[in-house]
């Protein structure tokens, strides 16, 4: 199988003094068995050549448009992971109201297994993401929408031997559908067809939200290893014959990670920001700002009206769930019989993964599914 090792790395790579890991749980057991610090290395070469307290003269927008355009130069088929959401709607809509083309457009549900098209994770598909994509046709009649059901996939996963394995699939984001879906490229017969063929194949994620907060006296924008939400361990290390790509979170176009930044920072800055729309005392995202030594949290409606300036925060979003480890669009499998092989499978995982990991890396040490802490990267300071 011909692999991808020219996109080796650019999804993060964890280094534990001159060894590199892409599975978290490896590195930490490694740090456990050296006592060497565990850094978590997010294209640092890349980044750090650039000036963040220069902000991007170019609109938002136009940089979004070019990331759509770098792309599709770059892939003979490029399939957009679609939630409906945010994130997956602003990208969707970079390639179209640019006249880029996108091969195709797949969003993930659990209607299989749940037999709910209004469950934690079908809501969104539902309500707004197949209305969305049914309207678009009208005016691209050629868009293809392609519905992928977890539940099969979870199934076959956790029924096979790999998958009392699982926790070294994925690193932050520990949950099974998350797990079920390593190779994805391979999984779909009319994709992995196009990828036999020597076609360059990826599948692109929308992740993720840009992270500013005030340290020091200063803005800073921070990476944290969250993205194998989107891609997995085996995508990290460069050993699938197709391509994970995150459209804003890319080394190929830094520039977008550093107008976001500067674009969030401005809100921020503002005069009575605990004031200002969008601004909380509590901690609900992932920006914040410091005045009178209190914190002004930003909300991710916030975020969001910064970043995607074309989106609507009325649309409907069930929002993330309050525990990594139990997941809320997996509780059909939390609810299974505990002799069912596909729960003793996850079980065994997650037992293996309790024992192994020090207490240091767990973020709440009385409750298992709140998970592992999240490894955050070097500071990028904005002023």
């Amino acid at each position: 199988m011909i692999t991808n090792q020219d996109h080796q790395d650019q999804l993060g790579v964890y280094r534990i003094g001159d060894l590199k890991f892409y599975s978290k749980l490896e590195a930490i057991e490694m740090q456990t068995k050296t006592g060497i610090h565990l850094h978590w290395d997010f294209n640092e070469a890349v980044y750090s050549s650039y000036d963040w307290t220069a902000e991007p003269k170019e609109h938002i927008l136009e940089l979004y448009k070019r990331r759509a355009q770098q792309i599709r130069n770059k892939y003979d088929y490029v399939v957009l992971m679609f939630s409906g959401g945010a994130d997956s709607t602003t990208v969707l809509e970079s390639f179209l109201t640019n006249d880029i083309h996108l091969d195709e457009i797949a969003t993930f549900q659990n209607y299989s297994v749940t037999e709910d098209h209004y469950s934690f994770l079908n809501a969104e598909v539902t309500r707004v993401a197949r209305p969305k994509i049914e309207l678009l046709k009208e005016k691209y009649p050629w868009l293809k929408h392609r519905i992928l059901d977890l539940g099969p996939m979870e199934i076959d996963y956790f029924s096979s031997a790999e998958g009392t394995s699982w926790i070294y699939e994925l690193n932050s984001t520990l949950c099974p559908s998350g797990a079920a879906r390593e190779s994805l490229g391979l999984k779909v017969k009319e994709w992995r067809d196009i990828i036999d063929s020597g076609k360059k194949f990826c599948i692109l994620f929308g992740g993720d939200k840009p992270r500013v907060t005030y340290k020091n006296g200063r803005y800073v924008f921070n990476f944290v290893d969250i993205i194998d939400g989107s891609c997995t361990v085996k995508s990290m290390a460069g050993q699938q014959p197709y391509t994970d790509e995150l459209f804003y979170w890319s080394p190929d176009l830094p520039e977008i990670c550093i107008k976001q930044a500067h674009m969030v920072k401005t809100y921020l800055s503002q005069p009575n920001i605990e004031n200002a729309p969008f601004i909380i005392p509590e901690m609900t995202s992932v920006s914040c700002t410091v005045k009178n030594g209190k914190t002004h949290w930003l909300t991710v409606h916030g975020v969001n009206s910064i970043v995607y300036p074309n989106w609507d925060i009325t649309t409907f979003s069930v929002g993330k769930g309050k525990d990594i480890l139990l997941c809320p669009r997996d509780e059909w499998l939390f609810n299974l019989a505990d002799n069912h092989i596909v729960k003793k499978s996850w079980e065994i995982g997650k037992q293996k993964l309790l024992q192994t990991l020090p207490d240091h890396w767990k973020n709440d040490l009385s409750n298992w599914a709140k998970g592992v802490k999240g490894c955050i990267s070097k500071d990028y300071y904005l002023e």
